[in-house]
Formats: structure tokens, C-alpha cells, sequence
């Protein structure tokens, strides 16, 4: 009896302290099914935010950098190809004259017995004999002179072959620089991806509304970057050239295109800007030059000549001269953005990744150039 009392006092206390810690369990808040808070949710957009703004600048950077080699690569073949052709040039040359001396020379001695002397003694006159020394004299001048240009165009040829081994090395040079940042690029555009990839939904979203306040903020003080370009341009120009003549603000209203894709349609004349309307949509691609995917300097190359092909870069355009008047189809840009100007303090650009072309705020670093 007194062991049955003692297990049933043992099964007591068990059941007490089972009990105790349950119900001490059941004041502890769960930490790991926790809800992520709005705060937290914020914090992560606004986080991937930063992040995505850094990795754009170093893309925009590359972007620019990747066609400033290329259009270096393209100079230098340029440059290649003239001297191969300069050299193509001088051996014709060469042969040229080499044939005109052999003639020459076969047309003297032709018989194998006659001499300059024969030439001189065989006169019958003074008047031949002048008249077969002047002959020989103006010879011998010519023979020289052919001698002399054949001399100088072998030392222009050695010339343009060193112009070519070294403009081949720059193409060379330059083809593997811009494959350099191209793959940097890539890996960028990779770490871009997964930043996207890794957000929450609620997240994504917030970084969607962050960035759509951001772009409005930009809006606001879009109008006054260009009438500081257009400012700094009368400023250098001294008020002189592309001035209006009657003194009005230019008419920046404009009716958008129907059209769906990169084709021109000539609805208000201006060639520039309707090209650009008619990307509006197109996805962002780093490099993208059209006709389905554009980056930013690819869809104002494509807006300015109608062509497939980089005609510049935010490099290239920077290089080119502020205008005070601003119109539609000018280019905004700076070092590491660009897009086509459409008035009222707006352009068409193609912003990032992830994003497609678009009409936005002219950035607040830009100036206003004409092409």
C-alpha cells in the first residue's frame, strides 16, 4: 500500500509539472511562424531599391562604356582597312613606275649597240645634237624622278603597314574590352534578376509603389532641369544660335502614334519622336538596339536614324551641343542616361531592367541636346 501511494504522488507531480509547462508555453510568442510586419515588408523594398539603383548606375556605366568600345573598335578597323588601302594603292603605284623605267630603258637600248655616246656623235647638226642632249637631260630628270617616287612610296608603304599593325592591335584591343564589360554586364543584369526574384510579393509591390513615387518626385522637377539646360546653352552660345526668332516657347504639344511597334508613322512629321512612340511597350535589354528590346541609348540611336545600329552613346551625345530652345526630338542625356525629348518637361527613354519604354520625367541630371 505505501508503494501504491508512493507511485501515485510521483504520477501527481509528473501531471503538475506537464501542465506547468504547458502553460508556460502558451505564453511564449511563436517566433518562427511569424508574420513579416509592414515595417519589415518596407524595409525589404526599400532595401532591394538601393540595390537595384546601385547595380542600374554601374550598369548604365557599362552600357556606355560598351559602346564607347565598340564604336573605338569600328574607328580602328576604319582606320585598318584605309591603310590597307593606301598601301593597296602605293604597290600599284610602284608597278606602275616600275614598268614605265623598264620601258623606258628597253626603248634606249633596244638594238644593244646604240650609247648615249652613239646618241650625241651621230648628230649631223648642232641643232640635233642640242636637241638629242635636251632629250637626254629631260630622260634621265623623268628617269629620276620615277626613281625618287617609287623610293617614296615604298617608305609610304612600310609607313601604312606600321598604321595597320598597330589600328589592328587597338580593334583587337578594344573587341575584348567590350566583351569584358559585356560580361559584366551580364552578371549585373544576373544579381538584378535575383534581387527581383528573392522579393516577396507584398515586397515586390512596395518596391513598384517606391519607385513610382520616386519617378513622380523627378517629375515635379523635370520642367526646371530643362529650362536650366536650355539657360546654360544661351549662357554658352551667348544668346546666339538655335534661338527662336519670335521669342515664343516652342509648342510642346504632341498627339502619341497608333502604331504598336518600332515602324515609323507619320503622324505629326517629326520623324525622331514618332519612331520613339512607336517602341513604346518594348522591353528593356541591356545592349538591345531593337527591333524588339532596346536599352537606352539603343532606342534613341534607333529614334534618330531609323537604323538598327548604335549611332552613339550617352558619351557620344554628352559630346554634342546644349540647345536654349528645347523641341521635340532633341536628346535629353547625361553620362549615364538618355532619351528623346517630347516637350513639356517629359521624354521617351527605355529606364532598366525589368521595365519597358516608356514617357517619363526628364532626370535631373540631364541637359538637352540637339542631334
Amino acid at each position: 500500500m505505501q508503494h501504491s501511494a508512493t507511485q501515485t504522488r510521483a504520477k501527481g507531480a509528473l501531471a503538475g509539472f506537464l501542465a506547468a509547462t504547458l502553460a508556460a508555453s502558451l505564453m511564449i510568442p511563436s517566433l518562427a511562424f511569424a508574420e513579416p510586419t509592414s515595417a519589415e515588408k518596407q524595409a525589404e523594398a526599400s532595401a532591394a531599391l538601393a540595390s537595384l539603383n546601385s547595380m542600374q548606375e554601374k550598369l548604365d556605366q557599362a552600357s556606355a562604356n560598351y559602346g564607347t568600345a565598340l564604336q573605338e573598335q569600328q574607328e580602328a578597323e576604319q582606320n585598318r582597312d584605309a591603310a590597307q588601302a593606301r598601301i593597296d594603292e602605293a604597290n600599284d603605284q610602284i608597278s606602275d613606275l616600275q614598268d614605265r623605267l623598264g620601258t623606258r630603258a628597253r626603248s634606249m637600248y633596244r638594238t644593244g649597240s646604240s650609247s648615249i655616246v652613239d646618241l650625241l656623235l651621230g648628230a649631223t647638226s648642232f641643232e640635233a645634237f642640242a636637241t638629242n642632249w635636251d632629250l637626254l637631260n629631260l630622260m634621265n630628270n623623268n628617269d629620276a624622278d620615277l626613281v625618287q617616287q617609287t623610293k617614296d612610296l615604298r617608305a609610304e608603304v612600310q609607313k601604312q603597314e606600321a598604321v595597320y599593325a598597330e589600328q589592328q592591335r587597338v580593334a583587337t584591343d578594344k573587341a575584348n574590352e567590350a566583351k569584358r564589360i559585356e560580361d559584366e554586364a551580364a552578371s549585373t543584369v544576373s544579381a538584378m534578376q535575383a534581387t527581383y526574384d528573392s522579393l516577396s510579393a507584398e515586397a515586390a509591390a512596395l518596391l513598384e509603389e517606391e519607385r513610382a513615387a520616386q519617378q513622380a518626385a523627378e517629375a515635379a522637377q523635370a520642367q526646371a532641369v530643362v529650362e536650366a539646360s536650355a539657360q546654360q546653352a544661351a549662357n554658352n552660345n551667348g544668346n546666339s544660335g538655335n534661338n527662336n526668332s519670335d521669342g515664343n516657347q516652342p509648342d510642346n504639344s504632341y498627339t502619341p502614334p497608333s502604331n504598336n511597334g518600332p515602324t515609323y508613322n507619320p503622324v505629326t512629321g517629326n520623324a525622331i519622336v514618332d519612331r520613339a512612340y512607336g517602341c513604346i511597350g518594348l522591353p528593356y535589354e541591356w545592349g538591345g538596339v531593337g527591333p524588339n528590346a532596346f536599352d537606352c541609348s539603343g532606342l534613341v540611336s534607333y529614334a534618330i536614324t531609323g537604323s538598327f545600329s548604335r549611332y552613339g552613346t550617352t558619351n557620344t551625345f554628352m559630346g554634342f551641343s546644349q540647345v536654349n530652345d528645347p523641341q521635340p526630338g532633341d536628346i535629353c542625356t547625361s553620362w549615364s542616361h538618355c532619351g528623346i525629348y517630347i516637350g513639356g518637361g517629359q521624354m521617351i527613354h527605355a529606364p532598366t531592367f525589368g521595365q519597358t519604354v516608356c514617357v517619363g520625367p526628364v532626370q535631373g541630371d540631364m541637359i538637352i541636346v540637339r542631334p
